[in-house]
């Protein structure tokens, strides 16, 4: 029997098929047990940080995250929405079984009262609501948003804040930011219900340092991850630290010290207190100012005459690398202030203008301190040197900007400053540094000052070098100082504009950063560097084309489809006439 050419071609065609079905199920078969993953955006935004890895790693029980975005969202809150999915499934690759996730959108019931229960019982655990107004045609309406989260551990929850705006309002570049930090938060988040041990941390008070709600924002920020609290020394040896009985060496009562904007002057015992805290071990954040601008005379005068100020403290600093110079920096790189000027009818007018003697410092180098932060607002600070040492090394954080300008002691402040031709663009001292890290061994600043026998310093404890340790210098108190309303009691957050009424500086960021780094909390900083950029539309142009972008979006696929499948038809048919 003769088996005819078409037969054969269909015969061909079906086990080509057959061939290719059985291929295509061999690949999801083994593909079931194999996993294959390849991150290819330019930040590398679905690959986590070696930190985040070994964080979910090391779980020991299940962490369970409810998120609370979800619903109908706007499509920024929508892309935060995603990155928080996409960054969830990224650490259940990790580990599936100890790392689980729900969205829920609280706004999903159509009764109001049980929307309103849900909505009171989100802020109870901690949680805040996002208003958003939303432009429809020829109408507005508000939708309650709750961008954040709810992480329970062993019986412990924990709320994570996802969006970061300081308004409980919404836009690209607040969903920028947000989705920047968002393996941050959400890492610091797990690190922090899950930890046993939470290093311990110290305000330093009895020298006229910044009150408690002057640090109050920093204070609630490091309390985060850290116990938090304020020592006084008053001469008293065992403020900082223990001496047991048996022991060589003392043994430190904190992990950390801060010295925030003292403003008179340290006995030599307590003095000695701190030497030996950085001798054993202790890390130091140092704020201090190096000159008093006279702050009052300024505000009633319109200018004062900054001087010295002695704080008693300038061996010690540079027994560990550091002089904070008796003088003051100009910037044009710098904040505004807001001034009355020229009377405007009956009223004087407000306005704001350039202050140079409060610069915005930027970043020096890409130390993750500083990485990926915004720039630093200081307020009257002065230059700062470095000092070789054999047994430890210096880092600049922070330097001015190019158009910079040293004033030696005395310096004339004085708010005309504004309306002046500086000429730092010729006239400079560029790129100063106010932010310094020393880490390494320190030898003691008392190590040949003290005229006291070998058994009385054996009997204290005292020690002549330290093991590695870290301390970091700003020469600015006020760069850690939040912003505080006396009349009304309250502060506002550290790196908060009053004329733009929002948080804009990254001084949080900076001090919390510096923290992290001196307690060895490496992972977290490597974490919060790391930077993703959002891709935006136009949203006039969504607004104004939306029918068309619709259409577009809807109709050409479809349309390319069937140019696709015609033309592939007649390509065919030719093909087989040819043939034939």
């Amino acid at each position: 029997m003769k088996v005819s050419r078409h037969t054969t071609r269909k015969a061909a065609g079906l086990t080509q098929l057959a061939i290719g079905i059985a291929s295509v199920a061999l690949v999801l078969f083994i593909g079931s047990f194999t996993r294959v993953r390849a991150d290819l955006t330019s930040e590398k935004r679905y690959t986590l940080t070696d930190a985040t890895k070994n964080l979910v790693d090391s779980l020991k029980d299940v962490v369970f995250v409810k998120v609370y975005l979800s619903g109908n969202l706007p499509a920024d809150l929508q892309q935060l929405s995603t990155g928080m999915k996409d960054l969830l499934d990224e650490m259940r690759v990790r580990n599936k079984d100890l790392l689980q996730y729900e969205f829920i959108d609280p706004s999903a019931s159509q009764d109001e009262n049980t929307r309103n229960k849900v909505y009171e019982a989100l802020q109870k655990q901690g949680l805040q609501y996002t208003s958003i107004r939303l432009q429809g045609k020829g109408s507005q309406s508000e939708l309650i948003v709750w961008p954040g989260a709810i992480i329970t551990y062993r019986g412990k929850s924990l709320p994570v804040q996802l969006l970061k705006s300081q308004l409980r309002a919404t836009d690209a570049e607040t969903v920028n930011r947000s989705l920047n930090n968002l393996e941050y938060e959400l890492a610091s988040a797990i690190r922090q219900i899950t930890s046993t041990h939470r290093p311990k941390v110290a305000f330093l008070e009895g020298q006229g340092e910044l009150a408690k709600i002057a640090v109050q924002d920093l204070t609630d920020a490091l309390g985060e991850q850290y116990d938090v609290s304020r020592v006084r020394i008053n001469g008293q040896v065992d403020a900082l630290s223990d001496k047991f009985d048996g022991a060589k060496y003392r043994v430190n009562k904190y992990d950390a010290l801060i010295i925030a904007k003292p403003d008179s002057a340290f006995s030599e015992k307590d003095q000695f207190v701190i030497d030996q805290f950085v001798m054993n071990g202790g890390k130091v954040l140092w704020a201090v100012d190096a000159m008093d601008p006279h702050l009052d005379s300024l505000r009633t005068n319109q200018f004062s005459m900054a001087t010295p100020l002695d704080l008693g403290i300038d061996q010690l600093l540079f027994a560990y690398g550091v002089r904070i110079n008796k003088d003051l920096l100009l910037d044009k790189q710098c904040a505004p202030i807001q001034l009355y000027t020229r009377p405007y009818g009956d009223q004087p007018r407000l306005e704001t203008l350039p202050f140079p003697f409060e610069p915005l410092v930027l970043a020096h180098g890409m130390h993750p301190i500083v990485n990926n932060i915004d720039a630093v607002h200081l307020k009257l600070a002065s230059s700062m040197d470095t000092i070789g040492l054999d047994s430890a090394h210096s880092t600049i954080l922070l330097t001015t900007s190019r158009y910079s300008r040293i004033l030696r002691n005395p310096v004339r402040v004085s708010l005309a400053v504004v309306g002046m031709d500086l000429d730092l663009d010729r006239n400079n001292n560029p790129f100063r540094p106010v932010a310094v890290l020393t880490q390494g061994k320190f030898k003691s600043a008392f190590a040949d000052r003290l005229a006291m026998p070998d058994s009385v310093l054996k009997a204290v404890g005292f020690r002549t070098w330290s093991p590695r340790t870290a301390q970091v210098f700003v020469s600015d108190g006020d760069a850690i100082a939040n912003p505080v309303d006396l009349a009304k009691g309250t502060y506002y957050p550290l790196g908060y504009e009053k004329a733009a009424r929002a948080k804009v500086f990254g001084n949080r960021e900076f001090f919390v950063n510096a923290m992290n780094y001196l307690l060895d909390d490496k992972s977290l900083i490597s974490i919060r560097a790391r930077s993703i950029r959002l891709h935006q539309l136009d949203p006039m142009r969504i607004e104004t084309d939306r029918t068309a972008i619709q259409a577009a979006n809807v109709v050409l696929p479809i349309l390319l489809g069937l140019l696709g499948g015609g033309a592939f038809h007649l390509l065919r048919k030719r093909r087989y006439a040819r043939k034939g």
